[in-house]
């Protein structure tokens, strides 16, 4: 009998290494995608390694916001609030000693005089970012559906002014720069697994489990036990953590940003990566990141002009949004899931030892022999 080890599934298997199994598969495609850009980085010989390292942050960031409308069900406008919250707090905290003087001469002394590397300001990023969430989450998070989605809408506007309004902080509209450039591929793809492992863990933790049965039946839920705000926070708080830490790779990728870096356009890519890979999947999130980005990336040359032998290609410019909006449209008419929907990638290596063991399906099982005081039928 064939079993296969890799395989899509919707659940992961039952069992104590169950969840390791779930692990699996996602680790796996984001192991995949990072050998790609890899690939890609070597191939143009890092001509392209800001496109290469604005993919990965991308990926961060879809795989942030699938965990948490994957798994509540609630399709945010808002999470590149959280993106700019880990950017501006990156930002403060990675800028020299010595430069925060002319750059933010009116920040509070208690951050004037820190300087972290590249480690300490992405965790800081996720963490204040995962605060916001908590702060802001418990009134959002007792809303539903429609109501839900424009409350994160409202929270990006909010978050917007408050950006363009402390000066003291964030040197108001102005470009906030002086930003050390410590953004490499390794912190950026190294980033990607480690956060696809730990929103894989969500998924399949308990924690998971009660969100999406909030999800699912929220009177069935809550008549089991199940409280509606709590099992919707905890991945509130977690994808805010993840967004958190891709918007302070963000800012010390770029160095200079401000408040208009982080509105309501850059949602636009992110949820069109979510839904064409499938919301419900986080191997879907990393496949629809990929084949958005080489699509993007591809009608962008052509807008600035291909040569296809003699002749020089050359579309309109704005054909890449005209595409990306009829290639999204052509999704939700025929494939409104998703291209993996709610499935994920599982290895399972427990398969193939079963497989081994079993009998082929065509092996022939003798016939037991009948007792010898057991009378036989006698022919006359």
């Amino acid at each position: 009998m064939t079993v296969p080890v890799i395989a899509l599934r919707r659940d992961r298997p039952s069992g104590p290494a169950g969840i390791l199994v779930g692990l699996a598969g996602p680790v796996l495609v984001a192991l995949l995608v990072t050998a790609l850009a890899a690939m890609v980085q070597a191939v143009t010989q890092g001509s392209i390694s800001d496109i290469v390292l604005l993919f990965g942050i991308n990926a961060i960031m879809v795989v942030g916001f699938q965990s948490f409308v994957g798994n509540t069900g609630i399709v945010s406008f808002g999470h590149v609030a959280f993106m700019a919250v880990g950017a501006y707090t990156a930002g403060i905290l990675a800028v020299p000693v010595g430069l925060k003087a002319v750059v933010l001469p009116q920040l509070p002394g208690f951050l004037s005089h820190i300087e972290l590397p590249i480690l300490g300001t992405l965790i800081w990023g996720g963490a204040v970012a995962a605060a916001a969430a908590l702060l802001t989450g418990v009134a959002i998070m007792r809303l539903s559906g429609a109501a839900a989605s424009i409350a994160t809408l409202g929270l990006l506007v909010i978050v917007n002014n408050i950006l363009d309004h402390a000066h003291a902080v964030t040197r108001g509209p102005q470009s906030f720069y002086g930003v050390p450039q410590s953004t490499t591929f390794g912190w950026v793809f190294g980033s990607l697994i480690v956060v696809a492992a730990l929103s894989a863990l969500l998924k399949w933790s308990r924690a998971g489990l009660r969100a999406r049965s909030v999800r699912d039946d929220a009177v069935a839920a809550e008549a089991a036990g199940v409280r509606r705000l709590p099992a919707r926070l905890g991945p509130f708080m977690f994808s805010a953590f993840v967004t958190g830490v891709g918007g302070a790779l963000y800012a010390q990728d770029l160095t200079a940003f401000s408040p208009g870096s982080f509105f309501v356009a850059q949602i636009t890519g992110v949820l069109v990566m979510a839904i064409i890979g499938g919301l419900g999947s986080i191997s879907g999130a990393l496949v629809g990141a990929t084949l958005i980005s080489v699509l993007a990336e591809l009608l962008r040359h052509v807008e600035s002009g291909t040569p296809i032998g003699p002749v020089q290609v050359q579309a309109p410019l704005g054909i890449s949004q005209a595409v990306l909006g009829v290639v999204l449209i052509v999704m939700l008419r025929w494939r409104p899931d998703g291209i993996l929907g709610a499935l994920e990638l599982e290895i399972d290596p427990r398969r193939w030892r079963r497989a081994e063991g079993c009998e082929p399906a065509d092996t022939p099982v003798p016939a037991a022999a009948p007792p010898e005081d057991m009378p036989t039928e006698r022919t006359p």
